[in-house]
């Protein structure tokens, strides 16, 4: 008869601590990640806060892992590892209940990470907000410019033409501003 204790049974495993690794083969036969690299990477962390921008978080963290490569591993492979050192707080807490569900793919993980902190609820106000905008008082062209632009660069792809976002800004402008722009 075993005289393991109950307790054991419950005891987390190494293994199960441990992410689970990138779906893309690692041919290098070794590597190593800076712990300045990771720094880097830390200083520009998610935890969503009010005022942090899922969408921004991600695309900083993409360009900071394309000023790094290393020989046998994809960039897809980079982002995986790197990927946690960029959580804290509430969003380090989504990545150890989702990471499983992803079986090493950064695309999974980063579309994941995009439904769960850029909800379809805040998509669909970011693109009424856009097709909805306006020219407030006093702001000048180029003000409402940097707003508009503001506006369609956060958040991910509003699968809006070029044409039909230039539209909206232009009929979103007061009848003086337009004037003004048709003139020039």
């Amino acid at each position: 008869m075993d005289s393991t204790p109950i307790y054991k049974f419950s005891t987390p495993k190494g293994k199960f601590l441990e992410p689970p690794q990138s779906s893309m083969p690692i041919t290098a036969s070794s590597y190593e990640l800076r712990p300045g690299f990771i720094a880097m990477v830390q200083d520009q962390s998610f935890s969503d806060l009010e005022n942090e921008d899922p969408h921004n978080h991600l695309r900083e963290f993409e360009q900071l892992c394309s000023c790094l490569t290393i020989d046998g591993m994809t960039q897809e492979t980079l982002k995986w590892k790197l990927f946690p050192f960029s959580l804290l707080g509430r969003a380090k807490q989504w990545y150890a209940h989702s990471i499983r569900g992803v079986i090493g793919n950064w695309d999974g993980l980063r579309d994941n990470f995009c439904h769960n902190f850029f909800p379809l609820s805040k998509r669909v106000a970011l693109r009424r907000e856009i097709l909805n905008f306006e020219q407030k008082e006093k702001e000048t062209l180029g003000e409402a410019w940097a707003r508009f632009m503001s506006l369609t660069n956060s958040g991910p792809t509003h699968s809006l033409p070029k044409n039909i976002l230039l539209e909206h800004f232009y009929l979103g402008l007061n009848k003086e501003t337009a004037l003004h722009l048709d003139i020039a």
